[in-house]
């Protein structure tokens, strides 16, 4: 850690660890059993700005509070269980983490006083992964790597990765260990999916005609889903492989306009062929040289054999983007644009609502942008592209409302974000006239691509649905409802 430090709050002390390089923020308490009462931890991000705070790592409930640049108390969130996702209302450049029901008496508003302890600071050492790779993570999610800043970091980062990989391996036990949640970061470098963090909410006890509204909506994403369109689509879309991040960097440096990147043999199976005096684009593969044939000797005593540790090798292969090949035209599926008119009251009523809820709307031109991006959030910002029609506008901007209302509202794990934002979007258009189905179902068919995935979350779509009518329909922003 960077430090010590003493927290005091209305007379009550905590001694604090205290996180400022990258490496420490990102895992933080993640991991831990459980912390001492009093005890916790404190970070610094530096300056103030929009904070998201990730449970999921975490193995028991927290009180996390955030704090402005001169140590005030800004917003205090109690018992926050493993899991969930917690952002910021307002701007901030500390947070501080300590078992739950410890801030019980903490409001916002109250200053804060941090004794830092003298203490010796040690830098991590080079050669171990998750300190190459959290800086590394924290720029990429900032979006401000550079291409010759990749090279060197992809160049060490896979040095390292070896090293590691290595060392592992020779310190490998007979039996199968569970990766704990402080190593969930690196589980991506090898290709292992993320745990699954469920969540349950309480059913929704007012009376609610929603229930057609979602019955509408499960059936026209079955009927898009059922469709042998859909399916030659996602088997086509599943012979392309999931790349690490590391290779996804090497394919950028090399052919940043690539879109869709295979092997040879796959390309061949999907009736294209690779054009004569393309170059392929190298990439790393784990591979597993021959075992060599070991000498007999006499048997060992019982509970003396060695265990036989394979070590872990790369190889560079080389893969081949679309653009590179000829042949049958791969399965499209199509998410339509919605045209026309849209619901101007629903329209201006939600724009009430953001404003309610401290979101800075903006509809400003960013010819940048991916062309296929129609809107984003994030933390208190949301964007709508200008140049699509009023009626997709409308349906973008309650669509970046629920991210808002699923991720900060309600801490929602992001999993399955798309399939719930979208769903709700529909879900509340259609409950005030406005039927976005043409594009929805199209959209939600798309994330969920297993109906298993849309009948999981439809309690989530039903309580974000369900509280943003209340906000519409509230005596402030009333909007006249078609049920």
């Amino acid at each position: 850690m960077s430090g010590q430090a003493v927290v005091t709050i209305d007379n009550k002390e905590w001694y604090m660890d205290v996180a400022t390089l990258p490496w420490e923020l990102s895992q933080g308490l993640g991991g831990l059993a459980e912390v001492p009462s009093s005890t916790g931890m404190l970070f610094d991000l530096g300056i103030e700005q929009t904070i998201e705070v990730t449970t999921v790592p975490m193995l028991f409930p927290l009180d996390i509070a955030f704090l402005s640049e001169d140590m005030t108390i800004t917003e205090v969130y109690r018992d926050v269980e493993p899991g969930y996702i917690v952002t910021s209302q307002l701007p901030a450049r500390y947070f501080l983490e300590v078992n739950a029901g410890e801030l019980a008496d903490v409001e916002a508003g109250m200053p804060v006083s941090v004794d830092y302890l003298a203490t010796e600071v040690v830098a991590p050492a080079e050669s171990d992964l998750v300190s190459a790779v959290m800086p590394f993570v924290g720029f990429l999610a900032a979006g401000t790597i550079t291409t010759l800043f990749m090279r060197d970091v992809v160049k060490g980062l896979f040095d390292d990765e070896k090293s590691y990989l290595l060392q592992e391996v020779n310190n490998a036990s007979a039996e199968c260990e569970i990766v704990r949640p402080q190593h969930y970061d690196m589980l991506s470098w090898v290709g292992a999916p993320l745990p699954d963090y469920s969540f349950a909410i309480e059913p929704e006890v007012k009376e609610r005609k929603i229930d057609e509204v979602l019955k509408r909506l499960k059936e026209g994403v079955n009927d898009i889903q059922d469709s042998d369109n859909f399916k030659q689509f996602l088997l086509t879309m599943s012979k392309f492989h999931d790349y690490s991040i590391g290779n996804l960097i090497l394919i950028t440096i090399q052919k940043p306009e690539a879109t869709r990147v295979a092997g040879f043999k796959t390309w061949k199976d999907l009736g294209r062929w690779v054009k004569k005096g393309e170059r392929g684009i190298a990439i790393l593969a784990p591979c597993f040289p021959p075992k060599e044939k070991k000498p007999e000797t006499e048997e060992s005593e019982e509970g003396d054999a060695e265990i036989e540790v394979s070590p872990v090798y790369f190889k560079v292969v080389h893969v081949f983007d679309v653009s590179q090949t000829d042949g049958e035209p791969l399965p499209e599926f199509e998410v339509p644009s919605l045209t026309g008119e849209a619901n101007e009251e629903l329209f201006r009523k939600t724009m009430a609502l953001t404003r309610m809820q401290g979101l800075d709307v903006s509809f400003e031109s960013r010819p940048y942008q991916d062309p296929a991006i129609k809107g984003t959030y994030s933390g208190k910002s949301i964007w709508v592209k200008p140049e699509e029609s009023r009626a997709q506008q409308l349906k973008t901007l309650l669509h970046e409302v629920a991210h808002y209302y699923t991720e900060s509202v309600f801490r929602i794990p992001r999993r399955d974000a798309e399939t719930i934002a979208e769903s709700v979007a529909f879900t509340v258009g259609a409950h005030f006239g406005f039927d976005s189905g043409i594009r929805s179902f199209s959209y939600v068919a798309l994330w969920a691509e297993d109906r298993k995935v849309l009948e999981a979350n439809l309690t989530a779509i039903r309580k974000v649905s369900t509280k943003i009518f209340d906000a519409l329909e509230s005596a402030k922003i009333g909007v006249t409802s078609t049920r």
